[in-house]
């Protein structure tokens, strides 16, 4: 077989898998069903093979979405949540090293895995900014794939437990819910662009992804495709937008990319991650308690906005979890975004200079 038909046998099987797993509502679906399907695929034919250049465009695009996230509305209200943001990427940072070097040092990973593993970002997006600066992918995926789910699965049950708690602890304290009904998330999803503005776009964030791979920074091509596409849409063209579809082939790509590098060697050392998946979860667990409590008192939020806020899932599903919970928040969604956006930009900088001092 021909390397062409073994990249395309990668992808009809990671595609095939992805749909799957999107049909079952799987999170990070696409990603995950791709690892799988390509996984499978190599450790069986040892034929599945994705070129170079598949890396770097799957993180063009996830730039290029990210940017797009972000609205005019959101940057309106960021001085609302300015505060609060600051006090949640600082413990989020603190978190990061902290579980981060225990994982380093209880467990076979090395630093800069361990330091993604921990590392709040998304499960599409920390895997290839672990591809950039030489972690062990499969690793970083599985554990960021576990801190997403329990973020979404676990952490809420956690959080009205605690909440309950409170409220028995102090009956007579009114239950705070902040803000207006909780408006759809802002997002490039829904936005209903034309093909120009959508080249456009993906112009521009290839621009800063090829300018962020030549000067060399920590996950430049993700890092400065997000900035440059963030920049356009919010300072020259607010048409600017990445559909839902082709971030899906970015995370079919990205899935593909790292299930064909892991072989059967890999499999077996998943055993490793047990301790690791179990440091990560406390820590969020009880940061997610204590800071959430900080902002309760210092800012006024109610105590589940609080718990919410440094809760390690997406934005768009705090989005459909606070409302499930009665906490009625625009500025909470803002908040997840600029969090998002404000790790993915800024931690891998850190990391790599602690590298360096290392």
């Amino acid at each position: 077989m021909t390397s062409w038909g073994q990249i395309a046998l990668t992808l009809a099987v990671g595609g095939c898998f992805g749909w799957l797993m999107l049909k079952k509502k799987v999170p990070a679906a696409v990603l995950v069903g791709a690892i799988c399907g390509s996984t499978l695929l190599n450790i069986f034919t040892g034929t599945a093979l994705m070129p170079s250049n598949a890396k770097l465009a799957a993180q063009i695009t996830t730039g290029a979405f990210l940017g797009c996230g972000i609205t005019r509305r959101d940057v309106r209200n960021f001085p609302q949540v300015a505060k609060p943001f600051a006090v949640v990427m600082a413990s989020f940072l603190l978190l990061n090293f902290i579980t981060g070097f225990l994982i380093w040092k209880f467990s076979p990973l090395d630093f800069i895995t361990s330091m993604l593993c921990s590392m709040p970002g998304g499960v599409s997006d920390t895997p290839l900014i672990g591809m950039d600066m030489g972690a062990d992918v499969p690793k970083v995926t599985v554990l960021q794939f576990i801190r997403m789910v329990f973020g979404v699965g676990a952490l809420p049950g956690i959080i009205l437990l605690v909440d309950r708690m409170e409220t028995k602890r102090h009956p007579q304290q009114e239950v705070q819910v902040s803000g207006e009904p909780v408006a759809p998330v802002a997002s490039s999803e829904g936005h209903t662009g034309t093909r120009v503005s959508l080249l456009l776009t993906l112009i521009v964030a290839a621009l800063g992804g090829f300018f962020g791979k030549w000067i060399g920074v920590a996950a430049g091509a993700l890092t400065f495709s997000m900035i440059f596409s963030l920049i356009f849409k919010l300072g020259l063209y607010p048409k600017a937008h990445c559909p839902l579809w082709l971030r899906r082939i970015a995370q079919l790509l990205s899935g593909c990319c790292i299930g064909s590098s892991i072989a059967r060697e890999d499999i077996f050392e998943l055993r490793f991650l047990v301790l690791p998946a179990l440091l990560l979860l406390c820590g969020y667990v009880i940061n997610c308690i204590v800071i959430g409590r900080l902002l309760h008192r210092a800012f006024g939020l109610s105590l589940r906005e609080g718990m919410l806020s440094v809760s390690p899932a997406g934005a768009t599903e705090m989005a459909f979890v606070a409302a499930d919970m009665g906490v009625n928040s625009p500025n909470l969604i803002v908040l997840q975004l600029c969090r998002l956006v404000g790790v993915m930009a800024i931690f891998p900088q850190v990391f790599q200079l602690v590298m360096r001092l290392l």
